[in-house]
Parts: C-alpha cells; structure tokens; sequence
C-alpha cells in the first residue's frame, strides 16, 4: 500500500546542506489540511520537500513545486517519485521572480502555497520582512481562478498573527480581490502556544480564498 493511501506522503530526510533546517513538523497538520482542500492547479512556493504539494497532489490535476535550493528541489522529485505522484513536477527558482512571470504571463491557479523562510530573524528586518510578505502575496492573489484558495505561512516570530492579517489585508486590497479567511491555523498541536512566551505562536498559516 502506497504511502499517499494512508494519507500522508513519504518524505526524505534533510540534508545539512540545505538553505532551510529542520523536518518541519509543525506543519504536519497544515501539510495534511491542504491535500484535503486542494484541486484544479496547484503552485507550491518554497517548496523544500514538497510537505505542501505531495500532499495537495492527492486530489490536483497538476501540481508545481518551486524552490531556489537545489539541492531541496532534487529531494523533492525524489519523494514525488518514491510515492508515484505522476502529476508533480519540480523546478528551481526565486519565488519573487516565479510570481513576477506568471502574473505577466496572467497564469491563474486554483491553489497558490507560499511557505517562506523567517524574513525577520531580527528586529531590524522588521520593516523589510513586511514589504516581502506583502509583495508575494499580492502577486499569489493575482494569480488566484474566482474561488481559488491562498494557503499564506509566515514563521517569523517578530512579525505577529495581527500583523501578517493586516499585510494579507493590505496585499488583498492592492491586489483588488475580494478575499475571505477561511481558516486561521497555526503550529500542529504537538507545538503548544505557552502562556506568557508569544514566540511559541510564531507560525502563522492563513486559508484565504479568493471571492471573485
């Protein structure tokens, strides 16, 4: 029995050479939401692995996985061949300029990934962590079929749930789509929120959809 018909794809492990560290188990859960809301076309960005897109290939026609290390995007096809997932494919690229190109191209997509590394592992990065996240998502939102889903992570502590909420607000309107939250998720639940220590929320993972 495959391992995609347990309901969880198989993954390799991490090298020590990759730009991003950890198996990212904290998004287990996320990983195991999107391959039950996904469909239609499918643009997984910052891919590493391919957590995000194995899983959302259970129920797409067609799923792209981008991410600029090379050396993760090998990986990546590796697990998509390990669980016969005909309808993934894996390319390397910076997501900024992947985004660019498809909205120039007016691509569209029915589900747009955006896991991105922490943009602000210190304060001073604040200011430009906040035009990264509001530049990608904007773009994924031009990007978006009517009724299409954004699935929007952030994992930087500094930048709070409040303020990601207020920048996918922001990119929404300069975006001009009318969006709606559908879910508000966090870390798995083996990744408790501590009273008192606001950095254990630091994952954010916002299910928007694109109204019209």
């Amino acid at each position: 029995m495959g391992a995609l018909s347990r309901g969880r794809a198989r993954l390799a492990g991490q090298s020590a050479r990759d730009q991003k560290t950890g198996a990212f188990l904290d998004q287990l859960e996320n990983h195991l939401r999107v391959g039950e809301i996904a469909r239609g076309r499918v643009l997984d960005l910052f891919c590493y692995h391919g957590g995000f897109g194995l899983q959302a290939a259970r129920h797409a026609e067609q799923v792209l996985c981008i991410d600029q290390d090379q050396g993760a995007v090998e990986r990546a096809r590796q697990n998509a061949e390990q669980n016969s997932l005909g309808n993934v494919s894996v390319r390397a690229g910076n997501a900024f300029d992947e985004l660019r190109a498809a909205v120039e191209s007016r691509q569209r997509y029915d589900l747009v990934i955006l896991d991105p590394p922490a943009f602000a592992k210190r304060h001073s990065a604040l200011a430009g962590a906040r035009r990264a996240y509001k530049d990608l998502n904007l773009r994924a939102l031009r990007l978006l079929e009517p009724g299409g889903i954004l699935i929007s992570c952030s994992c930087s502590a500094r930048v709070t749930a409040e303020m990601f909420e207020e920048l996918l607000a922001e990119a929404a309107v300069d975006a001009r789509r009318r969006v709606a939250i559908l879910e508000r998720r966090g870390a798995g639940r083996d990744h408790p929120v501590l009273l008192g220590v606001p950095e254990t929320g630091y994952l954010k993972c916002f299910v928007l959809q694109a109204l019209d």
